[in-house]
């Protein structure tokens, strides 16, 4: 598919995220315009998620809404099948959305949608939605891949949270890897939906560097 050539505008969380990643490093002032060619995560994010343990428990991994809005039900539709199709036991399932959990029917064992609760952004107003959610972050630091469909738009914030897991992204379309025209020419690794899938810790280990690189202010 061709790469789109637009830039995608900030979500209301990563304009905080960029104001606090500059906060820290002491680069912020009020009169500094926000640069959207690169999300940034501030050091809450990238140094906690440092401090988990990554031991792969998990294979396939899904947490998040589906019957948010229509877009987003629309752009995640493709993982219906890849669930049916894939995953097992040694999955993790979850999604968290209130419209998706009413009347809703437990797709496996791997299933978690019913047991456990999720944070919604969209279901809390704006200043709500800068948190950390630690659940979701140590499910995926202890998942091989990761499941990162387009939102309300053509990305996904959960493929950076993917790299910054250390988590190989798999995804549908070339599109949802990136939100600007220089975040598509970085080198990412991860799995389409076609392609056969193997847990690679060196793709593990260059995506890392590469989420530090681009979506950190971190000195490396």
């Amino acid at each position: 598919m061709k790469k789109l050539d637009y830039y995608q505008s900030f979500s209301p969380k990563l304009e905080m995220w960029f104001v606090e990643a500059h906060e820290e490093a002491n680069s912020w002032d009020e009169g500094k315009s926000i640069c959207i060619r690169y999300a940034l995560y501030p050091r809450r994010f990238y140094k906690t998620i440092a401090g988990f343990d990554h031991t792969k428990k998990t294979d396939y991994c899904f947490i998040g809404g589906f019957k948010t809005d229509q877009r987003t039900e629309n752009n995640r539709k493709w993982i219906l099948g890849f669930i049916e199709k894939y995953f097992t036991e040694m999955s993790y399932l979850q999604f968290t959305d209130k419209i998706t959990k009413s009347n809703y029917v437990i797709k496996g064992c791997f299933d978690y949608t019913l047991k456990n609760d999720g944070f919604v952004p969209k279901e809390h107003p704006v200043k709500e939605r800068n948190k950390f959610d630690e659940k979701y972050f140590k499910q995926m630091a202890k998942s091989k891949f990761t499941l990162c469909p387009a939102g309300d738009s053509f990305w996904s914030m959960r493929f950076y949270e993917a790299l910054m897991c250390r988590s190989i992204p798999i995804v549908n379309s070339v599109n949802e890897t990136f939100r600007s025209k220089e975040e598509s020419g970085l080198d990412y690794r991860y799995y389409l939906t076609t392609d056969n899938i193997l847990f690679r810790e060196d793709w593990v280990e260059h995506n890392y560097r590469i989420f530090l690189k681009n979506h950190t202010l971190e000195i490396i």
